[in-house]
């Protein structure tokens, strides 16, 4: 192909072929494994296999166990986030409706409990005479981690005529989140969190009473200000526990309930979880951050009643450690150039073994261990002819760093395909921002390597508020959004130019969420970009505000009032900036969408259009934050690539 635009018919076919040759021609096939757990001795995982299966366009969610020893895999039904009891003698796991525990010295018996809302979480007591489970009400919010929208029942169970109603500063009476117990003997359930609570997050502090993260009330905005309580289930009262300068989440004990653990730290999406690993005093509340040498702790497990087994970045690095609480000693026990687990580094840790999902951009996802004193082991890859197409079409990745204006050194990661440059170039801006690129597999979209396979060269950048290196540049980024990491985004074209690998004329941007605001903040602040694609964006922080279901991150991130003419919330909104916008702009978005409503492309796009620019805007009416279904993601593909092989002139592999 070498004409200077494409069709989208052909950007149809292309991508459509493309996805049916990455999916491979197997029935029933693992791309990946989520929600790992190892059983208490180590012997076996339990994971959510998202399994692949021929004719179905969307994978499912399977339960699977592996045995560590010999690797034998075995399917155990549908289902997600699966949890050994303390003796590995039975395993519980969730449906949508429907908490499913597994009886392995009963002839494998199985025994369904019904849950009034959606489960979302389990967790056994540790005694295994109950069940802690977390459960949002029909009508709760889900995450924009999570794609967005609400959790409703079905719609034989919906009730016409029945409205949304809001009544002012009254709490609203549905929509929260509790944490019940349930007797796995009987099946009997019981609500245990106040009901004017909401709880986010909430685990065991020994048998007899619960850390959680907790808010008054239950709308998604309430998160931001969530704090961490102990709940006596008893006599269902929760005590406020300090939290410091920061969110909490991600609340752990020790078996004893002794101690107690939780991430605090600056977090910009619930579902991206990530900080400083702290220790609580459970009779007081005081805390003590714990150093670990700069890593962002992404996940954290007692491994006994005296160590901590974490997971987390520092750089481009996935880091996995122990933290010996006695001795106030951390032992590094892996650092990998690629990473582990889904969104963000992950692990599960039983009997001395850790247990993860690892990938690389050119590694297919598999499951591994790593034993002490050993090399890690991998037990099953999740390879197979589709990633093999894959890996072979999506280029190369490498490690990049430059300086930003200020002398700051910023880190990224450049996918370029094959053969000799200069490549057209493609900025992909992750969202948050609190996250970050890490060497994954497929780069966590399908994005990457799709464009990499049509020629282009694709830059991911862990501009300010990335995690990976520390607080201050997280909240560097936080608190001057669209300011230095605008500029630590530009600087890295210049870098990448200055090397005669891109070419400076035909440079895009692309993002979703916040890096869908940065997409339009860049094109509507500099005219550096040839093309543009903004995906699920804000461009307008006045509406967001009143608009979106979390004004809590926009109060976190910008000063003044939203009505202030003269607050950041204007000054910083691309939607007054139409009038200079010179490039041509691709704006995409779900119609059911609560985080970054689908007005914020349309006003962009409308106003854009008045103003004479060349604006696209796309609306799937079956989606939320982000394009998930494999339809739709075909067809956002390939207007894409369409839009980008017209507006850069690429002349793309075939």
């Amino acid at each position: 192909m070498n004409t200077a635009s494409t069709s989208h018919t052909d950007a149809t076919a292309y991508v459509e072929e493309f996805f049916a040759r990455t999916r491979g021609g197997a029935d029933f096939i693992i791309t990946t494994a989520t929600d790992l757990d190892l059983a208490p001795d180590g012997g076996r995982i339990a994971f959510t296999a998202v399994v692949a299966t021929a004719g179905e366009p969307d994978p499912v969610r399977h339960i699977a166990v592996i045995d560590v020893a010999t690797s034998r895999l075995a399917h155990w039904g549908p289902g997600h986030a699966p949890r050994w009891d303390p003796s590995g003698s039975r395993l519980a796991w969730l449906t949508d409706k429907h908490i499913t525990v597994r009886e392995l010295d009963s002839d494998s018996r199985l025994r369904t409990f019904p849950v009034e809302g959606v489960p979302e979480y389990l967790l056994w007591r540790p005694d295994g005479s109950a069940l802690l489970v977390g459960v949002a009400e029909y009508g709760a919010a889900r995450s924009d981690v999570d794609g967005s929208g609400l959790m409703r029942v079905d719609a034989a169970e919906r009730q016409p005529g029945v409205p949304v109603v809001e009544a002012g500063r009254a709490r609203p009476r549905s929509g929260g989140r509790g944490v019940w117990l349930l007797d796995p003997a009987s099946g009997d359930g019981t609500r245990v969190s106040p009901p004017e609570a909401t709880v986010w997050q909430a685990a065991w502090a020994g048998g007899s009473s619960i850390l959680c993260v907790t808010s008054d009330e239950p709308s998604e905005s309430a998160w931001y200000g969530a704090e961490l309580a102990v709940l006596d289930p008893a006599t269902r009262t929760l005590r406020p526990l300090p939290s410091g300068d920061g969110q909490a989440a991600l609340p752990a004990a020790n078996p004893s309930g002794s101690r107690l653990s939780a991430v605090i730290g600056a977090m910009s999406d619930r579902g991206l979880y990530v900080g400083d690993l702290v220790l609580i005093d459970p009779d007081d509340g005081t805390y003590t951050a714990v150093a670990l040498g700069d890593v962002d702790v992404t996940s954290q497990h007692w491994d006994g009643d005296t160590a901590i087994v974490f997971a987390g970045m520092r750089g481009l690095d996935t880091v996995i450690g122990r933290y010996h609480v006695d001795t106030c000693t951390t032992e590094v026990l892996g650092v990998l150039e690629a990473t582990c687990g889904a969104m963000t580094p992950e692990i599960t840790v039983g009997s001395g073994i850790i247990a993860c999902t690892t990938s690389g951009y050119g590694s297919p996802p598999a499951l591994t261990v790593l034993e002490t004193g050993t090399a890690p082991r991998e037990l099953v890859s999740f390879a197979h002819d589709g990633t093999d197409y894959l890996a072979e079409v999506g280029g190369r990745i490498e490690r990049v760093a430059w300086e930003s204006p200020d002398g700051v050194t910023i880190e990224g990661l450049l996918v370029s395909p094959h053969g000799p440059g200069p490549h057209p170039l493609v900025i992909n801006i992750h969202g948050g921002p609190v996250w970050a690129w890490r060497d994954e597999w497929s780069m966590h979209y399908p994005h990457t390597p799709l464009l990499a396979s049509r020629g282009y060269a694709v830059l991911h950048p862990n501009m300010r508020g990335s995690l990976g290196r520390g607080q201050k540049f997280i909240r560097d980024g936080l608190h001057d959004m669209g300011g230095v990491d605008a500029a630590d985004v530009v600087a890295g074209i210049d870098a990448l130019a200055a090397t005669g690998r891109v070419d400076p004329a035909r440079v895009g941007v692309t993002g979703n969420s916040y890096g869908g605001f940065m997409a339009a903040w860049l094109v509507a602040t500099t005219n550096r970009f040839a093309a543009a694609i903004a995906r699920s964006p804000v461009t307008d922080w006045v509406s967001q505000h009143y608009t979106s279901n979390i004004p809590g991150f926009d109060r976190m991130c910008l000063t003044g009032h939203p009505l202030d003419p003269q607050s950041s919330y204007r000054a910083r909104s691309p939607f007054y900036l139409a009038a200079h916008v010179r490039t041509p702009m691709l704006l995409i978005a779900g119609a059911h969408d609560l985080a970054t409503p689908p007005e914020q492309a349309s006003m962009f796009h409308r106003a854009l259009v008045e103003h004479g620019a060349d604006s696209t805007l796309v609306i799937y009416q079956d989606e939320g934050h982000g394009v998930r279904g494999s339809a739709a993601v075909v067809d956002q593909c390939a207007r894409m690539i369409g839009f980008l092989d017209e507006h850069l002139a690429t002349g793309g592999a075939r």
